[in-house]
């Protein structure tokens, strides 16, 4: 039986990004040629465009200004709204659903267009886990538009990009998992930095460098077990109350309480999918006295039963 394990990091950000997975559904590997133009339908779950050759246009729903797009842009919906991508802010646009059904993509590999300049595009979409990764997204900006300064990308995304460039053009057996799995990468790393964006926007007030309310999440994440309330987090990491509680919604937009409530039915739910401990055992590593308390818990969350959760989204070991 797979044990019980604890998990800690240094530093709040590690923190915020703790238990997030990305798991990326490409749409298609793209090559338009002007010119071209699609569209697409708003979606429950998050959108990426990656350019990897060429320019675009980018224009969102409920967003006045297009966005410009140059080789290298990767550009993220958080909440999936409907867009529109094309070449020139002129050119017509066509449903991407129905490209996709008139022109199906041959080994992953979508071609479209009018036959004139070029452009490669890796298009998706990704999900991330309900409780853990959700209020993350939330609070992203409509558009994530990651570039760098003076038409350079970071290097790390770069490097990303060319990897993906070549995975993208090799037809070899398992290129598209590769790809995938490089656009995780990608997208947890695109995250990340929009993060630390944020906290400097914020003057540092968020849980990426508020020191004691880092301590205070690593903690619950640490020993989730504890018999935890807001007076004793706030004395654990030195804080009144009071202080504490509005250092704590600040940095995280939640109380103390509802952040402890989701992580605690997150880990759960982890223990119901990677290993076969008994709901009682679940209970008393969650900081729940009782199989009831913690399956009543549970089902508020998830609006389902522990048992089937389990069964759905039990993992082979």
């Amino acid at each position: 039986m797979r044990t019980l394990g604890r998990f800690s990091d240094a530093d709040g950000l590690s923190q915020l990004l703790l238990r997030l997975t990305v798991n990326s559904t490409l749409y298609c590997l793209s090559e338009m040629t002007a010119p071209w133009g699609f569209q697409v339908a708003a979606r429950s779950s998050p959108a990426f465009h990656l350019l990897t050759a060429g320019s675009a246009w980018l224009e969102v729903e409920g967003q006045r200004e297009p966005v410009r797009l140059a080789a290298g842009d990767l550009v993220i919906l958080p909440r999936g709204e409907g867009h529109i991508v094309r070449d020139s802010p002129k050119s017509p646009v066509r449903w991407l659903d129905r490209i996709l059904t008139e022109t199906p993509p041959i080994n992953g590999h979508l071609s479209h267009g009018g036959g004139g300049q070029r452009s490669e595009l890796l298009c998706g979409g990704f999900t991330v886990e309900k409780l853990t990764g959700r209020p993350l997204l939330e609070a992203l900006p409509t558009v994530v538009h990651l570039r760098g300064s003076g038409g350079r990308a970071p290097e790390w995304l770069v490097s990303l990009i060319r990897m993906i460039a070549v995975e993208m053009a090799s037809t070899g057996p398992g290129s598209e998992a590769v790809v995938t799995r490089l656009t995780d990468a990608l997208l947890a790393q695109a995250l990340r930095q929009c993060l630390v964006d944020a906290d400097r926007a914020a003057g540092g007030s968020t849980a990426v460098s508020d020191p004691q309310i880092a301590r205070a999440l690593r903690l619950i994440r640490e020993h989730p077990d504890r018999q935890w309330t807001v007076p004793k987090m706030a004395a654990a990491v030195s804080l009144s109350r009071s202080a504490f509680a509005e250092r704590f919604r600040a940095a995280t937009g939640e109380t103390p309480m509802q952040n402890l409530t989701r992580f605690r039915m997150a880990r759960a739910a982890e223990y119901l999918r990677g290993s076969m401990a008994g709901i009682r055992e679940i209970a008393r590593a969650t900081g729940y006295d009782s199989e009831v308390s913690v399956s009543k818990a549970f089902r508020r969350q998830f609006g389902t039963s522990l048992g089937s959760y389990r069964k759905a989204n039990t993992i082979a070991t």
